[in-house]
């Protein structure tokens, strides 16, 4: 009442007509911000945005026209909500299938709703005013308050999930060296071991402590014994195969499992890392060197158990005058 009176009622109908119809198209773009900050960059941004402009301009000078109106904001709503849709397929940083599937499935069957909605309204005559009792009209706009919601709370469960994911994730993982920690070692290694006893398959671990590892943080400062973990981390990580386990499991001792690896391998998996050590003292400007335990599985052994041994063996390495390495028997 109170727009009526200040503006002639059909300019006041078609601002906000124009605004209900833009503030669609922007709640589009802006869930597909919202995909794009939990799967990573989306392809098509520039032009999701760019349909609002296109919605809201082409709205407002055709609004004299309802069939033209209707026509041109539904089709271009459709066209926003299908470049939703079809975002959900490109290749994420993040998996949660069911939850994109969801996503897609909701915007794909908006759009198709709001398409015809528009083919209607533009070129038929079963669509003559908004509320007009056409199945397709009726249908589209239950569905239309229905299927957001959906959309939502898809949303809101893939980011839950990944929020746990990264929860644990960090709970498993050392922050220096980005292996995994104690904790991590144990839930990743036991299942392994088990699987080894199991299947009877060989399985090496290697137990590495940095040699005088308090002579570098009292010569080099804190500083330099830090970078050095990090070195020898990021070392293992390099020479790793794909299913070996790497663990900081104490302050300067570091895991290796080697799932289907026997004794010669893990001496020469153990040989590599010493020959990549000069390389290593170049960078961090100071020479590192470690000891080494090795423990093969025996029948019905536990990861524990297996580590014991590893640390024994380890310990007559440093005995024997550090720097190599020692198997246990």
């Amino acid at each position: 009442m109170i727009l009526s009176n200040l503006w002639p009622e059909t300019l006041a109908d078609r601002l906000l007509s124009t605004l209900s119809v833009g503030g669609f198209a922007a709640s589009n773009w802006m869930l597909f911000k919202a995909m794009g900050n939990w799967l990573g960059p989306r392809r098509c941004e520039c032009a999701v945005k760019l349909l609002i402009y296109f919605i809201l301009v082409g709205y407002f000078i055709l609004f004299g026209n309802y069939a033209f109106r209707v026509g041109w904001a539904n089709i271009l709503l459709a066209i926003q909500m299908l470049l939703l849709a079809f975002a959900c397929f490109r290749p994420a940083k993040t998996v949660h299938g069911e939850w994109r599937m969801v996503v897609a499935f909701g915007m794909f069957f908006m759009a198709t709703l709001t398409l015809g909605r528009g083919l209607l309204g533009a070129f038929t005559d079963f669509y003559p005013s908004f509320l007009t009792q056409h199945p397709w009209n009726v249908t589209a706009m239950f569905m239309t308050s229905l299927l957001p919601l959906m959309v939502n709370y898809a949303l809101l469960g893939g980011w839950h999930e990944e929020v746990e994911i990264a929860m644990h994730e960090q709970a498993i993982t050392d922050a220096m060296t980005r292996l995994y920690n104690r904790r991590g070692w144990v839930e990743i290694g036991q299942p392994l071991v088990a699987n080894a006893n199991r299947q009877n398959d060989s399985m090496a671990l290697l137990m590495f402590d940095i040699d005088y590892f308090k002579k570098i943080n009292d010569t080099h400062g804190h500083d330099a014994g830090d970078r050095a973990l990090q070195a020898l981390g990021a070392l293992l990580l390099a020479h790793r195969r794909e299913g070996d386990v790497a663990a900081r499991v104490g302050g300067e001792e570091f895991c290796l499992l080697l799932p289907g690896c026997k004794s010669d391998s893990a001496v020469q998996i153990d040989q590599r890392l010493r020959n990549e050590l000069p390389a290593m003292a170049t960078r961090l400007g100071f020479l590192v060197n470690f000891s080494c335990g090795l423990a093969m599985r025996q029948p019905g052994e536990t990861l524990e158990r297996m580590m014991m041994r590893a640390d024994t063996a380890l310990y007559r390495a440093k005995d024997c005058g550090r720097g190599r390495l020692e198997i246990a028997p």
